[in-house]
């Protein structure tokens, strides 16, 4: 677990956020909550702390006072910057310090900020492993991956897998252990989903591991391929998919991808949470975003209302509150931020 301190000179806000993050679920711990930077940089002093998830602006000592502080006292600590009515100009100012991310503080429900510390965690569970001590065995190193991907979770989410790819291509695995991930997640794809599929097809010679990826969508083929397969980790796998190939169909709902599989909605949901670590309405959001993120990216002159309509969403009010939760920025200053690079 990753220990987290909590700054804000405002105490409700302090406990409301810890009371609204499922942080455990989340892979943190919070150690502690103070009322402006002069006390967290004492509360530094005396514990331990991974993360600091700190308001920008606060009395006696302001949140980019601490980060600065913080940095040279204690440079190991992450953070997160809370946001309210700041300009973007200033949150940069943050960015520039090396905050893993910031966040809005208007408008957070829970699986909003379950989703957003869930990638925190994904980052700095990727920053760790590729500055791993020396001293921190390979055996530990690959058993760490290996219970990752028996997890599942990186099977169902695109972006864990890639997340993991980059992990262990990082990781400067040799061939023997590389063999031996391969072989772990061929065990791991048959044991779960009843699919059995041939080394052969991976080449785990490649150091960026690209048979990760490759062997996921070889598995969903081969799911789509069996009509008896009934295992219920195969049906959530292949409705996954169903959302993406729908993605950007205004009328996709819970049902729909419920429908494609033949299950009920209520059982649906709930199999869907357990196994993929999302709701299907927030996996569906996720994705979305994901996807308006790619586009942009690729056609920086697209405007905010066409890729909300390539997306799948008519409502771009709705759709501009989705992103800067996922995000913690609006699409404005995302493209902002791609055009400063």
């Amino acid at each position: 677990m990753y220990r987290v301190l909590i700054v804000d000179d405002d105490k409700l806000a302090r406990k409301g956020l810890i009371s609204i993050v499922p942080w455990e679920e989340c892979g943190f711990t919070v150690v502690g909550d103070v009322a402006n930077g002069a006390l967290a940089l004492d509360f530094i002093e005396q514990n331990e702390v991974d993360l600091a998830v700190v308001d920008l602006a606060m009395p006696v000592l302001c949140g980019l006072d601490f980060i600065r502080e913080c940095k040279l006292r204690r440079p190991e600590i992450k953070y997160v910057v809370l946001s309210s009515h700041e300009s973007f100009d200033y949150i940069q100012k943050a960015l520039r310090l090396g905050v893993c991310d910031y966040i809005s503080k208007l408008q957070l429900d829970q699986e909003d900020c379950a989703e957003i510390f869930r990638r925190i965690a994904s980052q700095m569970d990727s920053r760790a492993t590729a500055e791993s001590s020396p001293r921190e065995s390979k055996k530990e190193l690959i058993d760490g991956f290996c219970d990752e991907i028996s997890a599942l979770h990186c099977i169902y989410n695109r972006e864990e897998m890639e997340v993991l790819r980059e992990r262990t291509a990082a990781a400067q695995l040799n061939e023997i252990e590389r063999y031996r991930l391969l072989l772990h997640m061929l065990r791991t794809v048959s044991q779960s989903f009843e699919v059995h599929l041939s080394e052969d097809d991976f080449d785990f010679h490649a150091s960026q591991m690209e048979w990760m990826p490759q062997m996921r969508e070889k598995l969903i083929d081969s799911i789509r391929r069996q009509e008896n397969n009934q295992r219920i980790e195969s049906l959530i796998l292949v409705a996954a998919d169903y959302i993406l190939e729908h993605l950007t169909e205004n009328e996709l709902k819970t049902e729909d991808a419920a429908d494609s599989i033949s299950m009920s909605r209520s059982y649906f949901s709930t199999s869907f949470k357990k196994y993929t670590g999302f709701s299907v309405n927030g996996f569906i959001r996720k994705e979305r975003v994901e996807l308006a993120k790619k586009m942009v990216r690729e056609n920086y002159s697209l405007s905010f209302s066409e890729v909300s309509y390539r997306v799948g969403y008519r409502d771009e009010k709705y759709f501009a509150k989705v992103f800067q939760l996922r995000e913690g920025i609006t699409f404005s200053e995302y493209k902002r931020a791609l055009s400063d690079k």
